[in-house]
C-alpha cells in the first residue's frame, strides 16, 4: 500500500471506550487479586489499549501511561513494556522512538511508515515530516510527492503552514536534498535527489497530472 493510498485511512472505528476501564484496574489494591473473576492480564492491557488506537490512526506515547487518569508506576511500566516486548503474544506492538518521548503501535492495523508520519504530527515537526513523507515515497515507489497530500491525514496542514515550513526547508542543509517540482499544470510536488533526478520527478509528475488523461 502506497503512502498516499496509507492517508486515506481516515475512516477507522473509533476507539472501544469500554476498555478504558482495563487501564484503571491495573491501579486497584492488591486484594482486588482474590476476586472470583479474573480480569485480563496487565500486559494484555496495555497491548490491547495499544491495538485500540492503532485501530483508530492513533499513536500511544509512553507519557500516556504514566500521567492521569491511568498514572501507572515508571518501575510498573518499564517491566509491562519488557515483557510485551519480550513475548511472542504481542508481536504486533512495536516502539517507535521520537525527540520527546516512546510511541506505541499495532503493525496489525498500523504500517511503519504511517507510523513514523504520525509521530512528525505529533512532535510538530512539520519540516521533518514532509522530509520523511517525500524521501520515502521516491525511495519506495519511486515517485515525486504531490504537496496536497500534506493537507489529508495525518498532516492536515494548512497552506500557510506548508509554505512556511517549505521556505524554511530551502535555507536548511539537512534538507537540501528536498526540491520542487511543478507540472505543466502548476500543480506542485516535491522530490529527493538522493533518489531520484529532476528529469525523473518531471516527467513522473506531467504523466499523473496530463499524460494520463490524454492516453488512457
Amino acid at each position: 500500500m502506497s503512502q498516499q493510498e496509507e492517508m486515506t485511512q481516515l475512516e477507522a472505528p473509533d476507539i472501544d471506550v469500554t476498555k478504558r476501564h482495563w487501564l484503571h484496574s491495573m491501579r486497584q489494591p492488591d486484594d482486588t487479586a482474590n476476586d472470583a473473576v479474573t480480569g485480563p492480564e496487565p500486559a494484555e492491557i496495555l497491548a490491547e489499549f495499544i491495538r485500540q488506537h492503532s485501530t483508530a490512526g492513533q499513536l500511544v506515547a509512553r507519557a500516556v501511561f504514566l500521567s492521569p487518569p491511568y498514572t501507572v508506576a515508571e518501575e510498573d511500566l518499564s517491566a509491562l513494556l519488557e515483557s510485551i516486548r519480550q513475548s511472542s503474544d504481542f508481536a504486533d506492538i512495536a516502539c517507535m522512538t521520537g525527540s520527546k518521548d516512546d510511541y506505541y503501535y499495532s503493525t496489525q492495523t498500523m504500517s511503519e511508515n504511517y507510523a513514523a508520519m504520525s509521530l512528525q504530527v505529533v512532535e510538530q515537526d512539520i519540516c521533518r515530516a514532509i522530509a520523511h513523507a517525500v524521501r520515502f515515497e521516491c525511495q519506495t515507489y519511486p515517485r515525486p510527492y504531490k504537496v496536497a497530500m500534506l493537507t489529508q491525514a495525518p498532516y492536515y496542514y494548512q497552506e500557510a503552514q506548508i509554505e512556511a515550513a517549505l521556505a524554511a526547508m530551502d535555507i536548511a542543509p539537512e534538507y537540501a536534498d528536498i526540491r520542487q517540482v511543478t507540472s505543466s499544470t502548476a500543480v506542485l510536488y516535491l522530490f529527493s535527489e538522493r533518489f531520484m533526478s529532476y528529469g525523473k520527478a518531471y516527467g513522473l509528475c506531467e504523466w499523473f497530472e496530463v499524460e494520463q488523461f490524454q492516453n488512457p
